[in-house]
This record gives C-alpha cells, sequence and structure tokens, in this order.
C-alpha cells in the first residue's frame, strides 16, 4: 500500500503496521523522496459494510463439509493411461 507525503507529495511506502482493535490498523509509512524521508503514521479502519454474507443453516454446513471431505478426481496433466515412470524415460 503507497500513499502520498504529507511534506513533499512524493510517494511513501508502508514499513509496518498493527492492529488497534478489529476494524482499525496504524500503518507506518515511510516517503520514497531520499532527500525528504519523513516517516508519518495513517490509520485504516472499516468505514461502511457494503454487503454481509449470508448466515447459512446447518443443513448447508454440513452439506459443504461433505463436499470439502470428497477426494478430488481430476486426473494428472496426461490422464490415467500415463505409465512412464519418469517424464525422461524413452519409449
Amino acid at each position: 500500500m503507497a500513499i502520498k507525503c504529507p511534506f513533499c507529495l512524493q510517494m511513501a511506502h508502508c514499513r509496518s503496521s498493527q492492529y488497534l482493535s478489529d476494524s482499525v490498523k496504524r500503518i507506518y509509512y515511510q516517503c520514497t523522496n531520499l532527500d525528504c524521508s519523513c516517516t508519518f503514521t495513517a490509520l485504516e479502519n472499516v468505514e461502511k459494510i457494503i454487503s454481509k454474507p449470508e448466515r447459512l443453516t446447518e443443513e448447508q454446513t454440513v452439506e459443504e463439509t461433505k463436499m470439502q471431505m470428497r477426494k478430488g478426481q481430476s486426473l494428472g496433466r496426461y490422464g490415467s493411461s500415463f505409465t512412464l515412470p519418469d517424464r525422461h524415460a524413452q519409449t
């Protein structure tokens, strides 16, 4: 993440950050202009929630768990009929 420096208006890059609460984060920035090298902090917070996730019913949760437990059934790049032990083997 980047933001403009308040003094020289060049880009400043995030050096580190820390959460102050679940929805507020303090970010430490440093200006990329070597003549300025200003270091400052900014706060990032959740302003507005645009859409909320759906609440899953217990049936939907059980169905999702069953889907996750299924083993993947995709074939390899050459399909299941490819039998050479390695890609360098000659036929």
